[in-house]
């Protein structure tokens, strides 16, 4: 079992400067691994990432959500290149992990319901992407996100529908406890649902805040992780200094956290020990 936390804890982007920071942060209060943002593949710099990584013994998972200008199911032939581009630029700092909305733009919705087409183009770019990812040791996953931000996978049986089209086996379910907090019967439930195919998840409280302090059923969540042997990253993912482009497709505008120390201190600290608590660490 391995404990993180999103780079978006304490930088808004990856450049040389804050690569450095949020390692050495991460690092200084024992977490496994950052999971950081590549929202623009071109610029990230595979190998230095790759040193300040080794240099602290931290790992690292990656995550995106396809731009505006690239996105499914509009633009296959686009999101295609940008997806694979992620996946070269993952590879270069060693990495082995790219999660997040690939099948989709933050923020954009066009006012009517999914259809078979847009699934379809889906899986056949997702399909040939896992193929590309696979022969390069990296898995990918799906990560439903709520109506308000996407209309095409909200809950974990869209999630698993759109596993089933895709057919790789290098392809996991991620789950995020703000998102099954709006779209979900229960976290449980999800949880429960998904099963052996949950590969990563988002430790997210109802406000985005200090886990613990919302209205998230952490003790559901933990003991149905506990229940399907859930074996994957735990990720805290709270929102303190946020890229412009995420907070625009999120309406995070107002300051939820109101204490990064705090949130550091007391978050990862309630997280790991309801983990422990329940037998995963």
């Amino acid at each position: 079992m391995k404990f993180g936390a999103h780079a978006f804890v304490w930088e808004p982007e990856w450049n040389d400067t804050t690569s450095r920071r949020v390692i050495s942060e991460a690092a200084r209060i024992g977490l496994d691994f950052v999971e950081i943002p590549l929202l623009r593949p071109e610029r990230f710099d595979g190998a230095a990432t790759k040193v300040l990584l080794d240099e602290h013994a931290v790992g690292a998972t990656y995550s995106l959500g396809l731009p505006s200008d690239k996105s499914l199911p509009e633009r296959p032939y686009l999101a295609e290149p940008f997806l694979r581009s992620a996946i070269d630029a993952i590879e270069s700092a060693g990495g082995d992990t790219l999660t997040g909305v690939l099948y989709g733009t933050l923020g954009e919705l066009p006012g009517r319901p999914p259809n078979e087409k847009d699934y379809k183009v889906i899986a056949q770019v997702l399909r040939s992407v896992a193929d590309y990812a696979k022969d390069r040791g990296i898995k990918l996953g799906i990560e439903p996100v709520n109506r308000y931000e996407t209309f095409l996978v909200n809950t974990a049986e869209q999630a698993i529908t759109l596993l089933d089209r895709i057919e790789s086996d290098n392809v996991f379910i991620h789950l995020d406890t703000y998102h099954v907090n709006i779209e979900e019967d229960s976290f449980g439930a999800a949880i429960r649902l998904a099963g052996d195919r949950l590969g990563y998840i988002h430790l997210s409280e109802s406000h985005r805040g200090t886990p613990g302090k919302g209205t998230v059923d952490w003790d559901d969540v933990f003991g149905a992780l506990s229940d399907i042997g859930f074996a994957g990253p735990l990720v805290m993912e709270s929102f303190v200094k946020l890229n412009a482009d995420i907070a625009r497709a999120t309406c995070m505008w107002r300051d939820i956290v109101k204490d990064p120390e705090a949130l550091i201190r007391d978050g990862i600290a309630f997280l790991e020990g309801k983990a422990k608590g329940y037998g995963l660490f």
